[in-house]
């Protein structure tokens, strides 16, 4: 029988769906091995509770995305928790200038509980970046970080492509500029040297949080990726244990993997799946008022989850789980139930507890 190093190693390496903590508490390594027959233990003090969603997608074209019933459900399960701070970790909308649009972005922003916003790909649909920015609160940049509760939340921006060798532009009203026929996803030279000012040496551990996946191999990785994972190896070897975890949305599906030592967590959707080829599976009535509905599988209710974060290591998610809208399944549509990465497809958000050991 395995012990819990061997484990994590044999889980972080595996193809299929990566390391999925599914289970109530697991030990992992992080700079050194870790050895554990029960759960996390506890921890102690309070910890520091944070209310996670992403992909909320807010626009009339798409599955439950055309009121506020669903941020109404996340934003009630965050102050229920007693959550200390609340973000989203992209494709929040699809624009930021029409009413029902400001009052989407104005409804979060004047939440009780601190709401951070994350770009992503999506967000910047109907008009520019800098109409974005001023609406997310972001200051100018789609990179930021903050110290809150004794722990540095970086936001990392890696939506932009590459038009010719060196240079970057951002994702804006224009839609997604291919490049040689890809849509790529970049961390510009600047904004890395950002991120190693804010995490190299940070005083605070680090929490990362992008929409993009800086982990993935296949489906719609970051194309630098490696050079931020360095970054992140340069930080915990001057000090380890400073990257407690790295977060991400975009890819609409539930993972948890170790890769160096170090947790990335892919986000769910908070509503739905995206396929990219129509089904017939919905009812004519619902596909009238959401026409993007015949390209994705929905959920019933809204997928958040509250990540609790202990000084000493101690990383808690509890999740949640939905039914699939309509009773349709991927497989049900014909569509595939993994995607390139091999993460299954499913409407929901794993649970996790496990200690970091540095």
């Amino acid at each position: 029988m395995m012990d819990m190093k061997q484990l994590a190693k044999a889980k972080a390496e595996t193809g299929r769906r990566g390391f999925i903590a599914g289970v109530a508490a697991a030990a992992v390594g992080a700079a050194a091995g870790a050895s554990a027959g029960g759960g996390a233990g506890e921890a102690s003090g309070r910890p520091f509770k944070v209310c996670v969603f992403t992909d909320i997608h807010f626009d009339d074209f798409w599955t439950n995305s055309d009121d506020t019933s669903f941020l109404d459900g996340i934003m009630a399960r965050a102050e229920r928790e007693k959550c200390d701070m609340m973000v989203h970790l992209g494709d929040f909308m699809h624009g930021v200038e029409k009413p029902r649009q400001k009052m989407f972005v104005e409804k979060y922003n004047a939440s009780r509980i601190p709401a951070y916003h994350v770009l992503g790909n999506h967000d910047q649909d109907q008009c520019d970046d800098r109409a974005t920015l001023e609406a997310y609160r972001m200051r100018g940049s789609g990179y930021y970080s903050f110290d809150m509760g004794g722990f540095r939340f970086v936001v990392a921006d890696a939506n932009y492509f590459c038009c010719e060798p060196g240079k970057f532009v951002h994702y804006g009203k224009a839609g997604y500029p291919r490049i040689g026929g890809r849509i790529g996803y970049w961390v510009p030279p600047e904004q890395l040297e950002w991120l190693r000012s804010a995490i190299v040496g940070s005083p605070l551990p680090c929490v990362v949080m992008a929409h993009e996946s800086f982990e993935r191999a296949n489906y719609l990785p970051v194309q630098n990726a490696a050079e931020v994972r360095r970054i992140f190896a340069e930080a915990n070897a001057k000090k380890p244990g400073t990257v407690r975890l790295v977060m991400n949305g975009h890819n609409h599906n539930d993972n948890l993997r170790i890769l160096d030592g170090i947790p990335y967590w892919d986000v769910n959707s908070a509503n739905y799946q995206w396929f990219g080829k129509k089904h017939a599976k919905y009812p004519a009535e619902y596909v009238k008022r959401h026409p993007g509905s015949v390209y994705t599988l929905g959920w019933t209710k809204p997928l958040s989850a509250v990540l609790s974060l202990w000084p000493d290591g101690r990383v808690k998610i509890e999740g949640s789980e939905a039914e699939w809208l309509f009773g349709v399944a991927a497989k049900d549509a014909g569509f595939p139930v993994c995607d390139g990465d091999g993460r299954e497809t499913h409407p929901k958000i794993l649970s996790a507890d496990f200690r970091m050991i540095f």
